[in-house]
């Protein structure tokens, strides 16, 4: 392909955006073997796009791109009878002079019109923002065009720019939870180091090369560190900058101090993303939260002394099909369902 992309790049493109891509276009037009090997491996990576592509493809296959060159006579004819219609109006005074653009400077005006609405098209397209998705009970790993991979929790997102890998630093703004493993820019290499930074609606996380899990839900953002260094910054500036060393945790929800866990189970944080719930001497309410944000669903409790209830178990998340007997079986309680929210009626013993 003309430009160096990677798979990961075109993973959150959408339709329109496949259509602008030129390097797709120049797919469509000459179908190369190298170009076609290139998004069958695509399709093969993340086969939900399969579709999009082949729309894509079909739309811009039928479009036929003819370049005419320019006809100077034509245009010297046209002005000619401009001319003469105005003079036999009696339009053409000696106060009123008429300049004729010549044909060269012509083309220039209009080359310049075009490089500026060019440039102003490109603008739009790299500023635009991708976005990559998971539903519910789906766990999703990405590739991004840097090569750094990200692990989607289920009901989550991640935005990014169009110009990501393009820029001095590599933005993403974040909403669910996700495990990150971001590749690092060494000095003195080839390519000179980047800033990755993570946006969640409380925090500013900066990293270089880093292996770490970020959730934010329920106004609540929790930071994990497993390799490497995060520096945390509060976006309201309410508290110092935090920095991270691996094993540690840091929990804030806006209006209390944040809270440094020393020496956590990184593993344990991370069960998610084998679609493993993990609990280790869990009060009930926060088990529940979990749940929920998993299956995206609403779970009640009958008798709120039952919050308190703890739970210590490790199981496999269940298809969301199987959803009430897999409360049972993930929280040990006794679950019925009304419409579609499910209820807990008592603790099996």
């Amino acid at each position: 392909m003309k430009n160096d992309h990677s798979i990961g790049t075109y993973a959150g493109y959408g339709l329109n955006d496949f259509l602008a891509d030129e390097d797709f276009q120049e797919w469509v037009k000459k179908d190369l073997p190298q170009d076609s090997e290139f998004w069958q491996k695509f399709i093969q990576t993340y086969p939900h796009k399969e579709k999009e592509v082949r729309e894509a493809h079909q739309l811009l296959s039928k479009l036929k791109f003819v370049e005419t060159p320019p006809d100077h006579t034509r245009y010297q004819r046209i002005w000619e009878n401009i001319q003469a219609g105005a003079e036999a109006a009696g339009t053409v005074t000696p106060e009123t002079v008429v300049r004729r653009m010549s044909p060269v400077k012509m083309w220039i005006s209009v080359a310049a019109s075009v490089i500026i609405l060019f440039s102003l098209g490109m603008w739009w397209l790299n500023s635009r923002t991708l976005t990559l998705q998971t539903g519910s009970a789906e766990v999703q790993e990405f590739v991004l065009a840097d090569q750094s991979t990200v692990t989607l929790n289920a009901n989550s997102s991640l935005d990014y720019r169009k110009s990501f890998n393009r820029t001095a630093k590599r933005e993403v703004w974040l909403e669910g939870e996700a495990y990150f493993n971001v590749r690092h820019f060494a000095e003195g290499a080839a390519e000179a180091p980047r800033r990755f930074i993570v946006h969640t609606r409380e925090l500013d996380l900066e990293v270089l090369g880093t292996t770490f899990n970020v959730k934010t839900r329920r106004s609540a953002t929790s930071v994990m560190l497993a390799h490497g260094s995060v520096l945390v910054r509060f976006r309201n500036k309410s508290h110092d900058t935090v920095l991270l060393k691996p094993g540690e945790m840091l929990e804030f929800t806006p209006g209390q101090p944040p809270v440094l866990h020393k020496a956590v189970d990184s593993l344990h944080i991370s069960a998610w993303k084998q679609k493993r719930f993990v609990f280790s001497n869990t009060p009930l309410d926060q088990a529940i939260q979990q749940v929920e944000d998993f299956y995206n669903c609403t779970i009640t409790v009958k008798d709120p002394s039952l919050l308190h209830y703890r739970i210590t178990a490790a199981v496999t998340a269940p298809p969301a099909q199987e959803l009430e007997t897999a409360l049972s079986e993930i929280l040990n309680v006794k679950v019925s369902r009304k419409g579609d929210v499910f209820e807990i009626v008592s603790v099996q013993q």
